[in-house]
């Protein structure tokens, strides 16, 4: 048994969204069309300048162009990932999502999960869970395509404690559970 007691910063929950709607390895074909859907317009630009012989101009214009392009281009690649942080901090800012914040007490057991807070208590069993991620300072394990229990890794006292928790984990998640985000959904 794991006993832990905390509460979700907007921190963690702006990293959570983040990961999930981003930086997940299982986005990655996401974030590769994004930026195919990107590069592409910037790629047909360039055909038609060349086409229509906007190339052979004067210097200074093909100049200002080119920054245009490049800078156009670098604000929606670099903007996607802000967009995501702005949308969370919007749902972390709202006041009728302030239970997400709120002190819990999570225990985790050989039969799933408890968590407790001031306004409810609610069991998980293990089957309960589709899918875990794991970032470099949290655990995000799913009880629906959306929602998941949000596990810093800065709430473990010891290393045994983490150690337990993860073998709990390891135990009880069904392979699919922890493999779901690498599988490719038809």
């Amino acid at each position: 048994m794991v006993s832990l007691r905390y509460a979700i910063t907007k921190e963690d929950y702006v990293n959570y969204y983040a990961y999930v709607t981003w930086d997940a390895p299982g986005n990655a074909k996401k974030r590769l069309i994004y930026y195919a859907r990107q590069i592409l317009p910037i790629l047909l630009f360039i055909f038609a300048f060349y086409y229509t012989g906007l190339f052979d101009r004067n210097s200074k214009f093909i100049l200002l162009i080119a920054g245009f392009l490049t800078a156009t281009s670098l604000l929606s690649l670099i903007g996607v990932r802000t967009n995501s942080i702005r949308q969370a901090e919007k749902v972390a800012d709202d006041p009728g999502n302030s239970s997400i914040f709120l002190e819990a007490a999570v225990v985790v057991t050989e039969t799933g999960i408890t968590v407790k807070d001031e306004l409810m208590e609610t069991r998980y069993q293990w089957k309960a869970f589709t899918k875990k991620l794991e970032s470099q300072n949290y655990y995000f394990i799913f009880h629906n395509s959306i929602q998941a229990l949000i596990i810093p890794k800065r709430v473990f006292n010891t290393s045994d404690e983490k150690l337990q928790f993860e073998k709990l984990l390891g135990q009880h998640l069904s392979l699919e559970a922890d493999v779901s985000h690498l599988i490719k959904n038809k």
